[in-house]
């Protein structure tokens, strides 16, 4: 049964060291590798198996589920309000704290100020990425770089307003997930306690992502 819903999902390619398995063809989008997990998700769920989340131990079947409708959603972000309130306190001490280059002031300041409202963020490797709307334009997104080690704070990324949706999905999956796969020791736990994708017989689990980064499909406005 197990099997037969990873092919049938194009799930071919076993990854021994992860003890998961990977899509045959190596050059699906993102977005095709997300379906074609969600969809084993699902199948598997509702075929009585059991199915996990390796980065989140606790979670069982229906926060899996719950995650990968979360990962095709385009919607607004649920924590918004309070994510810009605390983008714009920390801007604002920042301003008050550090001498900033001039590019990096102005952009602190529009978050302070909330000409830059900030609705979702998070650091990686000492990089904070952040997703905006300027003020009365909540379909026009920037993103937002700060770097922690310098300081610098400024936007790298203009997106279409028709682009709304799909920049909000974007930030999702390249920055919001968990796409690095948990260090060797949490893979033998994971492994061992059937928190991989799935279990049959043996050990299976979700497939192998790329490394997190910023937002891959940016639309610049001209």
């Amino acid at each position: 049964m197990v099997r037969t819903i990873l092919d049938h999902c194009g799930f071919e390619q076993p990854v021994p060291e992860l003890a998961a398995w990977g899509l045959a063809h190596y050059d699906y989008d993102r977005d095709q590798q997300i379906t074609a997990a969600a969809t084993a998700v699902d199948l598997l769920v509702v075929a009585g198996q059991r199915v996990g989340n390796w980065h989140a131990p606790e979670q069982g079947p229906a926060d899996v589920v719950r995650h990968f409708r979360w990962l095709r959603d385009t919607g607004p972000f649920p924590d918004s309000e309070e994510v810009a309130r605390a983008a714009a306190a920390e801007a604002r001490i920042r301003l008050s704290a550090h001498d900033l280059d001039p590019v990096s002031r102005a952009a602190t300041e529009e978050v302070a100020q909330g000409l830059l409202r900030v609705e979702a963020r998070r650091t990686l490797d000492g990089t904070e990425w952040l997703l905006a709307t300027p003020r009365g334009e909540p379909d026009h997104y920037v993103g937002l770089v700060h770097v922690l080690g310098n300081g610098f704070f400024g936007v790298t990324d203009d997106y279409a307003p028709w682009y709304a949706g799909q920049a909000r999905l974007d930030f999702r999956v390249s920055i919001l997930r968990e796409t690095r796969p948990p260090k060797s020791a949490r893979a033998r736990a994971a492994v061992r306690t059937t928190l991989t994708l799935l279990r049959a017989n043996r050990s299976a689990g979700a497939p192998v992502q790329p490394p997190a980064g910023p937002p891959s499909r940016t639309v610049r406005r001209p």
